[in-house]
């Protein structure tokens, strides 16, 4: 039954971020900042309930993440899902690819107010957020490795304790869930709506790129559909 509710789970999770990813696509060029910061919001929020969703699942499955294809688990997972340094990089490809396509226009003063577009004050921000979330991945990685390691594993009567492993797991994961959630919150917070909505929909290509592959690469097997 866990399984079960955990793939259920994630199926809404990611039908939601289609629908999100193709919102934001075409509100980007509409000229409504209000709607556009909205449905920015949207999107965080959905990660947030899902990121909320899965501190209450087991740990195991968590890890495990049997829902996704071997591709998922294989090229994109870490600690059951995206690094959190992956936002950023996205953000600085986003941004370098941009500000390319559009230096002629730069260098005769044509803002166009994109990713493209970043001012110092923002560059500073980023990079900042970039050396924070590195150094928290890097404890986290040193606390899954202590785990994976045996420390502590082992209780006062000489047998295993699975029931503080398994804790311990869930602990190191849900520190991983929340630096997700606090590095896309902060990058949102740096950028200017257009800009954030830019991000969310090249990190959502990213997700649902991996899940599309992975799902053709394993022939849409194990009922992973989604």
């Amino acid at each position: 039954m866990e399984l079960e509710a955990a793939t259920r789970r994630f199926r809404l999770w990611f039908r939601g971020l289609r629908s999100l990813r193709r919102d934001l696509r075409y509100a980007r060029w509409d000229d409504d900042p209000a709607q556009l910061s909205k449905l920015v919001d949207g999107f965080v929020s959905h990660f947030s309930d899902y990121c909320a969703a899965r501190a209450e699942a087991d740990p195991v499955w968590t890890l495990a993440a049997p829902w996704a294809t071997p591709v998922e688990r294989g090229a994109a997972y870490r600690l059951a899902g995206w690094r959190p340094t992956t936002l950023v990089h996205i953000l600085y490809t986003e941004s370098s690819r941009r500000f390319e396509a559009q230096l002629p226009d730069l260098l005769l003063g044509v803002r166009s107010g994109n990713l493209g577009d970043l001012s110092p004050a923002q560059l500073a921000q980023i990079d900042e957020l970039q050396r924070r979330t590195v150094a928290e991945e890097d404890e986290l990685s040193r606390e899954m490795a202590a785990v994976q390691e045996g420390h502590s594993a082992v209780g006062a009567d000489g047998e295993l304790d699975v029931d503080g492993l398994v804790g311990r797991v869930g602990a190191v994961l849900a520190g991983a869930e929340a630096l997700r959630l606090r590095t896309m919150k902060r990058a949102v917070e740096i950028l200017e709506p257009a800009q954030a909505a830019e991000l969310l929909v090249a990190a959502a290509d990213m997700e649902i790129g991996f899940r599309e592959f992975g799902l053709k690469h394993d022939g849409g097997g194990s009922g992973r559909a989604g």
